[in-house]
């Protein structure tokens, strides 16, 4: 274990941590970008509400970037503030760019002011990685290395994921990648997609109502997680009722040291729609370690 100060970590904001959930952890966030056809934001300055406001009107879907390095810089200097050293937990490549940005900050962060950066690139994507972030800045208030917390990453990796059950197929079909997915489980006429985020995004099954993806989704949840103690998110695109409502599903069939309940941002929202509700999940590391 580190006798000097605490390991800081830091992601970006695909993850949908609330600030002061975020804050509270300790963990530092770098912003994602996002182009509406006339405009451009930070990500974490476009209110979830009016992203979902304006998603049905805009001609083309929103573009999402990767954090620019600046702004991982930023956050790394931030994060120095809280440890000696810093572990940046980022999307897989197939997933998005983030890779390149949060590396070629480490660099300029242990140039100009020798600032350590570790940066994994997880094998988990958006939900689960708000999960993955939790539990490791709970190794780091423990007083756990960079190379503790990656060793109980890699350990538990097969039973961390994000599961999306969108309430409409329409944003999928504008995504323009319909036909990818429906080589995977066949024709979506009429039906509703059950989305996986894992190192990319891919429709994991179909069904005629989100309850019936939402059944399947808990059931996938609980083959993977074996028991296992976990840390759970409940994300949701303008659907906070459903989220309540999974929340408590959720609640008796995992289990859930801890469950958040957030709210669904650009990085997945732009492809899944108002009314999904999601699910992203990552075992104790604690015990792992």
């Amino acid at each position: 274990m580190d006798v000097g100060r605490p390991l800081a970590i830091v992601s970006d904001s695909s993850v949908d941590l609330p600030a002061a959930e975020a804050e509270r952890l300790g963990i530092e966030i770098a912003p994602l970008q996002v182009a509406f056809s006339t405009e451009f934001f930070y990500d974490t300055r476009l209110a979830r509400a009016e992203f979902y406001r304006r998603l049905p009107g805009e001609p083309r879907l929103p573009v999402v970037a990767a954090a620019m390095p600046k702004d991982f810089l930023e956050a790394y200097r931030r994060a120095h503030h809280r440890g000696d050293g810093i572990l940046c937990l980022i999307n897989p490549f197939e997933s998005c760019s983030t890779y390149t940005s949060a590396y070629s900050a480490a660099v300029v962060a242990k140039r100009d002011d020798q600032i350590s950066v570790d940066v994994l690139n997880t094998g988990r994507a958006l939900t689960a990685l708000g999960a993955v972030s939790i539990e490791a800045a709970e190794m780091a208030s423990r007083g756990a290395t960079a190379q503790e917390v990656i060793a109980a990453i890699e350990a538990a990796t097969s039973h961390i994921d994000t599961y999306y059950a969108p309430a409409t197929s329409e944003y999928l079909q504008r995504d323009g990648r319909i036909s990818i997915y429906e080589m995977q489980v066949g024709s979506l006429r009429g039906m509703l997609p059950l989305v996986r985020v894992w190192g990319r995004v891919a429709v994991v099954g179909k069904a005629r109502t989100q309850a019936e993806n939402i059944e399947a989704m808990l059931k996938r949840a609980e083959a993977e997680l074996e028991g296992a103690e976990a840390t759970v998110i409940v994300t949701h695109g303008d659907n906070a009722r459903g989220a309540d409502e999974l929340a408590t599903a959720a609640k008796k069939r995992l289990r859930s040291k801890q469950l958040l309940i957030t709210e669904l941002g650009p990085s997945a929202g732009g492809y899944c729609g108002a009314g999904t509700v999601g699910l992203g999940f990552c075992p104790s590391l604690v015990k792992l370690n």
